[in-house]
């Protein structure tokens, strides 16, 4: 996600521990589609 994310100028702006932290709630099953997608937009940077 985060190469396509680059190729298009953008890029994730969020601490290790966010971002291990977001991954691991997806990989448990635990964060829905819609969280997902408020975590990445909320993290999004041009």
């Amino acid at each position: 996600m985060r190469l396509q994310l680059m190729m298009h100028g953008l890029d994730i702006e969020a601490s290790e521990d966010e971002k291990y932290d977001f991954v691991i709630n997806i990989a448990s099953g635990n964060a829905s589609f819609d969280e997902i997608t408020k975590w990445i937009n909320d993290h999004l940077k041009k």
